[in-house]
């Protein structure tokens, strides 16, 4: 897939806490796949996350020291 997601690179320490806060725009394009889904906010959330993950879609843009 040529079409890569950039991400600033920036460490963060899992600590249990699984919530994150999200735009307004980003939680109605999600709700919508959620709806159109039929899968809950969480499950299209989680499988979105783990499919770019796993495929290899996202560039680190990480700063030059």
């Amino acid at each position: 897939m040529a079409n890569k997601i950039h991400i600033p690179a920036k460490r963060i320490v899992p600590n249990g806490q699984e919530v994150i806060k999200i735009t307004p725009e980003a939680y109605s394009a999600l709700a919508e796949i959620a709806n159109e889904s039929g899968k809950s906010i969480r499950q299209v959330a989680s499988l979105i996350i783990m499919q770019v993950a796993q495929n290899d879609m996202i560039v680190y843009d990480r700063e030059e020291v």
